[in-house]
């Protein structure tokens, strides 16, 4: 015969272990939680681009002002990869144990992605900046490069997640950065 203390602590602990696995769990990688699957699939699926010293993109621009947020970078974003960028992403992948490549490679901008976090109305600085580079530079979008999260660079980004399938929710996360960069599906 069962205990029925043994079940009830066997359900209790069943339930903290699921709650605390939960709390853990991104929601819905911060980009609007009803971004459906096959979306988030395809975008994950988007092969990162690849730069070096010696190229120039607006992506390289974007991760500058990314570099310069998490303090690896002290230069203007100008989208050009010259040594002070090199030598920014070599200090980078260093901290973060990434094979020292120089280059902005597929591991690079994953932990570049999961150190974003996300931005959203009310946000200020370089994160920012890199979104509305992207946006601007990337997609054509009318807006100033200054940093502030605002009513524009919201509904720049909205309209972005609408046109790409992503729950529209107007937050930069995870999904919604990736897409930014890769150029979308």
């Amino acid at each position: 015969m069962v205990n029925r203390n043994r079940i009830a602590l066997l359900v209790a602990t069943g339930a903290a272990a699921a709650a605390l696995g939960f709390a853990g769990a991104p929601a819905a990688l911060a980009d609007g939680p009803d971004t459906p699957r096959t979306t988030v699939v395809e975008i994950e699926a988007l092969e990162w681009p690849e730069f070096r010293e010696g190229e120039s993109a607006w992506q390289i621009a974007s991760a500058q002002y990314l570099l310069k947020a998490y303090g690896y970078y002290d230069g203007e974003a100008t989208g050009d990869f010259d040594g002070a960028t090199a030598d920014a992403v070599r200090a980078y992948q260093e901290a973060k144990d990434l094979p020292d490549s120089g280059a902005l490679d597929a591991e690079t901008w994953n932990d570049l992605r999961n150190d974003f976090g996300e931005v959203g109305p009310g946000a200020t600085g370089d994160r920012v900046r890199a979104v509305q580079h992207a946006l601007v530079h990337g997609y054509g979008y009318d807006l100033d490069v200054d940093g502030n999260y605002g009513s524009g660079t919201a509904a720049a980004v909205t309209e972005f997640q609408t046109v790409q399938e992503i729950d529209a929710d107007g937050y930069t996360g995870p999904i919604t950065f990736r897409a930014l960069i890769t150029g979308g599906v």
